[in-house]
């Protein structure tokens, strides 16, 4: 064992919105719609598509609408006229709004959740962390990891930074379990040196942290709100990317070899593709007991970028990088392929270049 020290959707009044402020060219803030009561009825898949930062590919965001068999591509573009910028990383919906994290372009896009109009764009500063690498959303606020170092709080009716919090250097995929929020310090810039062993718990009520060491290159919390795993990348050589299940006293246990994962409240699902496997493998994991079980009934994807499980649902949604001369491609479309939740194949969507992120939409 390692010694190791969501919650989506909210209520936000129809007062709180009267006060939001929207940029020029967004939606008029007359025409902004309260957030509503948490639904529970699945209507698609938002994915994120990072696009290249060396083939000066920019991002786009793709919607998979469950009920038809086409893909809709480009839909931040179409309804803005204007991209989303340079590496997008991580999205979510939380109400009737849609926040995305641009990396390099350093801005947050919040968009209206059904016509995809942008609401606000937030440049990012020094002041307020640069680099948006993450969301988790609870109580009005969204959390957002920067990876120059910080956590940053957003009060989503005014969305205006109201609290930046110093944590460990490079955090990345960040989650909540109880009150208290879990960020990996990957420190993923100083990887000559070896990459981060540690993580940062922040008191959602104080503010407070206190830190612990974990795996090596701890990449990726994730949280049902009640069981939370890391995901730690390792070196990408003789350390292997590994899943460990955390409990409440910060001691974790190793429940797999994994390069990707999601959770929803009965399931871990993990998908296992290092660099020139041949096999490739697709599980789920009780949370409950620990069994293991196969995650799929076909024989998946060709190059694995990112898993996402549906929360209304539990659809599983894999995406892939196409794949050019036998490897994959980092400069043309890539897919996604749509699971039910027991494994039985629904159907294959193109996306764009680099799907990062998957994230989910509600009727």
């Amino acid at each position: 064992m390692i010694i190791m020290k969501k919650i989506y959707y909210c209520v936000l009044t129809a007062l709180a919105a009267l006060f939001m402020t929207a940029c020029s060219g967004g939606t008029n803030i007359d025409d902004i719609i309260p957030d509503p009561e948490p639904a529970k009825q699945a209507a698609g898949a938002f994915v994120l598509n990072q696009g290249s930062y060396y083939y000066q590919i920019e991002g786009s965001l793709t919607y998979i609408n469950y009920e038809n068999t086409v893909s809709n591509q480009d839909v931040f573009i179409k309804a803005n006229g204007r991209s989303l910028g340079a590496t997008p990383q991580c999205g979510i919906v939380y109400g009737q709004k849609i926040y995305i994290g641009v990396y390099e372009s350093n801005t947050i896009e919040v968009i209206d959740r059904v016509t995809n109009k942008e609401i606000k764009q937030i440049s990012l500063s020094n002041e307020t962390g640069q680099s948006p690498r993450s969301f988790v959303a609870d109580e009005g606020k969204v959390y957002i990891s920067m990876f120059n170092g910080y956590v940053c709080r957003m009060d989503t009716a005014t969305l205006g930074i109201d609290a930046t919090v110093k944590v460990g250097p490079n955090p990345d995929v960040i989650a909540i379990r109880g009150n208290k929020l879990y960020v990996p310090n990957s420190d993923g810039l100083n990887f000559e040196n070896g990459y981060g062993s540690t993580a940062t718990v922040i008191d959602l009520a104080t503010l407070k942290t206190e830190d612990f060491d974990c795996g090596l290159n701890p990449t990726k919390f994730v949280s049902n709100g009640k069981d939370l795993y890391l995901l730690c990348t390792g070196n990408y050589a003789d350390v292997e990317a590994t899943i460990y299940k955390v409990d409440e006293s910060y001691l974790c246990k190793e429940v797999a070899k994994a390069t990707i994962c999601d959770i929803d409240d009965k399931y871990l699902y993990y998908v296992n593709a290092p660099f020139g496997a041949t096999d490739i493998v697709y599980k789920k994991v009780s949370n409950e007991t620990g069994q293991a079980y196969d995650m799929i009934k076909d024989t998946g994807v060709d190059s694995p970028a990112q898993i996402g499980v549906d929360p209304y649902t539990s659809n599983i949604v894999i995406t892939s990088y196409s794949m050019a001369d036998g490897y994959a491609s980092f400069n043309t479309n890539g897919y996604a392929k749509v699971y039910a939740a027991d494994g039985t194949f629904k159907g294959r969507y193109e996306v764009g270049v680099s799907p990062c992120c998957v994230f989910f939409n509600y009727k």
